[in-house]
């Protein structure tokens, strides 16, 4: 690692999202405990959105393993839910029940547009606290899971 690397960028073009560059104020090469980079991590975040979903409980500790925190924590969680919508991920509400299956309730309150659904994310999230959130507040699943029954609850 080279030592003059500034820790926090502003203004740097880095991850591309749908072909598109993203513009991000943190450093996306920063290295977790593991060697990966923050890019690699935003990359690859949506793996699971066709199986077991993404809860917004990984991605702010995730983004403490990186080192960040204020601005910059805010802005690695908000590169990640945009990521996740810009692949098709759908904001969804876990519903408490006795069994499995997972009944998901979609979030519509944010907006439609992504980055509306980013900032409402983000808002809520803040507004709590901005905190680690509990495994159950906010996840993101793709709509053919949203939509396979029984997992999807009309809300």
């Amino acid at each position: 690692m080279v030592a003059s690397r500034p820790l926090h960028v502003v203004e740097r073009r880095a991850l591309t999202i749908d072909g598109e560059m993203a513009l991000s104020k943190i450093d996306q090469t920063r290295l977790d405990g593991h060697g990966q980079t923050v890019a690699h991590y935003v990359e690859t975040l949506p793996y699971f959105l066709d199986s077991d979903g993404v809860g917004l409980w990984v991605i702010v500790p995730a983004g403490k393993y990186f080192k960040f925190e204020g601005d910059d924590l805010i802005e690695f969680v908000r590169l990640c839910v945009r990521r996740l919508l810009d692949v098709g991920g759908v904001a969804v509400r876990h519903v408490s029940t006795d069994d499995p299956p997972l009944l998901w309730i979609e979030q519509t309150h944010y907006g439609t547009e992504p980055s509306e659904i980013v900032e409402g994310v983000i808002a809520e999230w803040l507004a709590a606290g901005g905190k680690n959130p509990e495994w159950d507040w906010l996840w993101f699943v793709t709509r053919d899971i949203l939509e396979t029954e029984p997992n999807f609850k009309k809300g």
